[in-house]
């Protein structure tokens, strides 16, 4: 969601090298067991999630709760601490008779859904108007730690041509209305609504960033720095980049798997390993906006840009240009490997709705948070 400061601690870390550590921000959407439509318990489910876990927040929609993990360094260390809360947060549904779900859009939603009690939920609730139907998304997103503005900047900048790779890996969204969209990524497409969506042009400096954020506040429905809803962006309070590309995962094992790549992608950008500076144009605005949208539309069967070798390429050759540009034993090659067998979450919903239907969709969409999926079934 763009509406509110991400709750991720500082990613740096006092002598952390730049780009080794990163944080995970997860939304969860409670919903009614039998239709999977939204139900407004987050407040609820919150009050029994503390002090437990203290960076646990409810969200834009009074149906939503997000977790956000502290510095990371390893794929393990961040994978224990989302399936903590994963399973204490299927504990407290269970409690309120209802189902927690990690998915970009509820199979089923209602008109108007109910916000968070807050007078800036409020506001912007009244300044999207009409939009509030269709804006029920949950997302994930990933913050890499970089000390210096500088540099943060560069990066931000060569990250641009990678978000349509992992947008299609990150696709957990297919359906909406009870009805398949034909999208992987439907919550994708709900984001493109913004006042400010997608990928942003390239920045010149640090000032040039800060001016142009600063320019937008105050235009259409964006109040403050934090509803600059771009896919990528820099903190705001935190020295590091934020990357806002994803649906929620199906599993946390794929909230990992996308953070770990990340990770790589941007250490990589660091260290020079690219065949063209996309600064330069190769690939043009337009043509990564482009991009971003068959990725939503077709997941891995996308063509997306490949930035390493500078051409258009399937997702499967862009993410091995993604993993061969670091060598680290990080676990990121075993991680990503997984993902790409499992498939995206979009995949793996619509096979369970082909089997089973909606009981399938259930088992599907809450099964890794609950942790045991028999207790779904039916």
């Amino acid at each position: 969601m763009p509406t509110s400061e991400s709750s991720v601690p500082n990613a740096t870390g006092p002598s952390a090298p730049d780009g080794s550590t990163f944080g995970i921000e997860e939304e969860f959407v409670l919903l009614e067991p039998d239709s999977l439509r939204p139900v407004a318990r987050g407040g609820e489910a919150l009050a029994a999630l503390k002090p437990a876990f203290e960076a646990a927040t409810t969200e834009f929609l009074a149906s939503q709760l997000e977790i956000a993990t502290g510095i990371c360094r390893t794929g393990d260390e961040a994978l224990g601490q989302l399936e903590a809360f994963r399973a204490a947060l299927a504990d407290v549904a269970a409690g309120l008779g209802v189902v927690a779900a990690s998915t970009g859009t509820p199979y089923e939603v209602e008109r108007a859904p109910e916000v968070t009690r807050a007078a800036r939920y409020e506001h912007i609730r009244d300044d999207i108007a009409a939009m509030i139907d269709d804006h029920q998304v949950c997302g994930m997103h990933v913050h890499i730690g970089i000390a210096d503005a500088a540099e943060r900047v560069r990066v931000l900048n060569g990250l641009r041509a990678w978000m349509p790779m992992l947008t299609a890996l990150a696709a957990n969204s297919p359906f909406w209305h009870g009805e398949d969209t034909g999208f992987a990524s439907w919550r994708t497409v709900v984001m493109r609504r913004w006042t400010t969506a997608g990928i942003p042009s390239p920045f010149a400096d640090v000032d040039d960033y800060d001016h142009r954020i600063r320019d937008l506040v105050g235009i259409g429905a964006t109040r403050d720095k934090p509803l600059v809803a771009w896919t990528l962006r820099l903190s705001h309070h935190l020295p590091t980049i934020e990357l806002r590309f994803a649906d929620a995962q199906l599993a946390a094992q794929d909230s990992v798997a996308l953070a770990l790549l990340c990770r790589r992608i941007v250490r990589g950008i660091l260290h020079g390993v690219h065949r063209t500076d996309d600064v330069d144009g190769r690939f043009a605005p337009e043509v990564l906006d482009a991009a971003v949208w068959e990725a939503a539309r077709h997941g891995l069967d996308s063509a997306v840009p490949d930035p390493v070798r500078g051409v258009m390429a399937s997702v499967a050759e862009a993410v091995d240009s993604a993993l061969g540009m670091r060598d680290d034993d990080d676990g990121c090659l075993a991680a990503v490997a997984g993902l790409l067998v499992r498939g995206t979450g979009a995949d793996r919903q619509r096979a369970a709705h082909a089997e089973r239907g909606i009981a399938g969709v259930r088992q599907c969409v809450t099964a890794s948070v609950d942790g045991s999926a028999h207790r779904l079934a039916g």
